[in-house]
């Protein structure tokens, strides 16, 4: 039904993708949101909310763009394939208002980023520097969305993992830290106002709670379980099949899932959010229902749950449905 989704020309990629975004943006014109979160580009640049648009367009783009280079130079798929980037791209633009997606996709560009220097972590190689800087992303991502701070623990587990012990190798995300504390405390205690930055950072959390229609999560947790549904056996039997490689690259993404999840729940249980804290979920949930959609020999069942997904969606968003 979607076998243009399938192919490996990046062309039907980047029509796919603008076709979405041309049809999912408009419809975000007609999402009522009552309290508009705070933007910083807002105060510095005092840009029309049609530019935004735009950036947000750019930004997520090139975000799914990414995702799909990183997972196409692994060995996760026999050839390259650009349906995880789509899938991400149309989880994001469906979600929330633009003005709830800015930062999260930002935080997620970061986030993306990181996994690329997890995955080219081998077993018989130092990769104290790829740690590094998948710590410098990672972080780079807390600071952007704090609730993503529950994440920092996955380079240990990633650690434990593919690498043998190596001590200098686990303390790099520490080394990480403390140089954004040397940066970040010294400006603090000399204007007097590191608790005040530290109190507005973590209540930046508060205002990016938003209530959407909750037919919007429904649609989310329906068509995400069947994916996921149809992509565990596909995934387990190739898992089985496999050299070594595309198991430690398996268990990367299933760290991330692990952690994503943490986050979503920890921000309906702890943060009382209405609307869970997707962002980071949709990453490795991508890469995960497009295994499934490769390779699951009933490609036909997952493709029409995603026409339905994608046009309630639509129709939510056009206040339609």
């Amino acid at each position: 039904m979607l076998n243009f989704l399938r192919n490996n020309q990046p062309f039907f990629f980047i029509l796919s993708a603008w076709v979405v975004l041309l049809l999912g943006l408009p419809s975000q014109y007609f999402s009522l949101v009552p309290k508009k979160p705070f933007l910083l580009l807002t105060k510095l640049f005092r840009l029309p909310v049609l530019v935004y648009y735009l950036i947000f367009a750019g930004l997520i783009f090139f975000t799914s763009f990414k995702i799909n280079r990183i997972i196409n130079k692994s060995v996760l798929f026999p050839k390259s394939f650009y349906l995880p980037g789509f899938l991400y791209l149309t989880f994001m633009v469906f979600y929330a208002p633009v003005e709830y997606l800015f930062l999260p996709s930002l935080s997620n560009l970061f986030i993306v980023l990181a996994m690329g220097e997890f995955l080219q972590i081998f077993r018989n190689e130092s990769c104290k520097n790829l740690i590094f800087k998948a710590n410098l992303f990672l972080f780079l991502s807390i600071v952007v969305s704090p609730l993503n701070f529950i994440l920092i623990p996955i380079s240990w587990v990633i650690l434990f993992i593919i690498r043998p012990f190596e001590w200098r190798e686990y303390i790099m995300p520490i080394i990480v830290l403390l140089l954004f504390a040397i940066y970040i405390v010294p400006f603090g205690l000399i204007y007097n106002e590191l608790d005040v930055w530290l109190i507005s950072w973590w209540n930046s959390l508060i205002d990016f709670k938003f209530s959407s229609k909750t037919i919007i999560p429904i649609i989310y947790i329906i068509f995400l379980s069947i994916g996921l549904i149809f992509s565990i056996n596909p995934i387990s039997n190739t898992f089985i099949r496999s050299n070594n490689r595309y198991k430690k690259i398996i268990w990367v993404i299933i760290s991330l899932l692990f952690f994503s999840f943490l986050i979503a729940l920890s921000s309906v249980f702890y943060l009382n959010y209405k609307n869970p804290h997707l962002y980071p979920f949709f990453i490795p949930m991508s890469i995960i229902i497009s295994n499934g959609m490769i390779r699951n020999r009933f490609k036909w069942v997952i493709d029409l749950f995603l026409v339905l997904f994608i046009s309630t969606s639509l129709l939510v968003g056009f206040q339609l449905f």
